[in-house]
């Protein structure tokens, strides 16, 4: 008898993340991780595994996250998008499903990833609260402007990366940071991939530049010395969102601007 062909599947999947204990799964939490594989197994018929770009943290939240799964099930891309998201809570939704070649990785085959983090630097907002962070103290953004371009290009970022970060190299392509002010200020990160907190670490860094605590030209500095210690403290999670994964053009997976909050 012949084993069954499984067709493999990657997937778009958006995100509130202030409910949820981070993507990965985990024992006794809620992720997001477990909300879509319970969903995806309930519209398969059997039980599958999920496995995205990147985790995000507890508190982080998604535009554009991306996950792969392999099944022998044969739905239509309606029929499992309408199925999946009918099993989803209302801060969870898929966006796209596509075939994917047998080599397809949505952590492997990514180029590049482009997150977001915003602050509200106005009046405090309720409904913002869980998804920017809200900072009183007037921000000179033009000094932040000048301090992200510090970080362009490729560095060792271990003043950035979390004590805990497992990755065996701290080195990574900063391809941009663009820097918008508008009702938010929005920071958009652009790298071929992040250490753990680092942009969260990189915000708290910027932060203290824009209320003057420090200047422009010590982000060289605290790069330079290649110590957690050497930076500031870690920016809140609810104001971090992955924005875009991006692959190679062969895959041309749908990607819709957002209206941020």
């Amino acid at each position: 008898m012949m084993p069954a062909v499984l067709t493999k599947y990657a997937c778009g999947v958006e995100y509130l993340g202030s409910h949820y204990k981070g993507w990965q799964s985990q024992d006794s939490q809620e992720t997001i991780q477990d909300q879509i594989e319970s969903a995806l197994s309930n519209v398969a018929n059997e039980k599958l595994r999920i496995y995205s770009a990147g985790r995000t943290d507890s508190g982080v939240h998604a535009l554009g996250q991306v996950f792969h799964f392999s099944t022998n099930a044969n739905r239509t891309e309606n029929q499992w998008l309408d199925g999946i998201n009918s099993h989803l809570p209302s801060d969870i939704s898929i966006q796209w499903i596509k075939i994917v070649d047998e080599e397809f990785d949505a952590r492997y085959s990514a180029v590049s990833r482009t997150y977001i983090y915003l602050i509200n630097n106005k009046k405090f907002d309720v409904f913002s609260d869980q998804r920017s962070l809200f900072v009183r103290q007037k921000l000179n953004t033009e000094h932040m402007r000048e301090a992200c371009q510090y970080l362009i290009g490729r560095h060792d970022f271990s003043s950035f990366r979390a004590s805990s970060c497992q990755s065996n190299n701290p080195v990574r392509d900063m391809i941009s940071i663009e820097l918008e002010v508008d009702k938010f200020i929005s920071i958009r990160f652009t790298a071929n991939a992040f250490l753990h907190h680092m942009i969260r670490n990189i915000v708290g860094t910027l932060l203290d530049v824009g209320t003057e605590k420090i200047s422009p030209k010590d982000l060289l500095r605290i790069l330079h010395a290649k110590d957690r210690n050497a930076a500031s403290k870690t920016a809140s999670a609810k104001g971090l969102y992955l924005a875009r994964v991006n692959y190679p053009e062969k895959y041309a997976f749908p990607s819709h601007a957002h209206e941020m909050i």
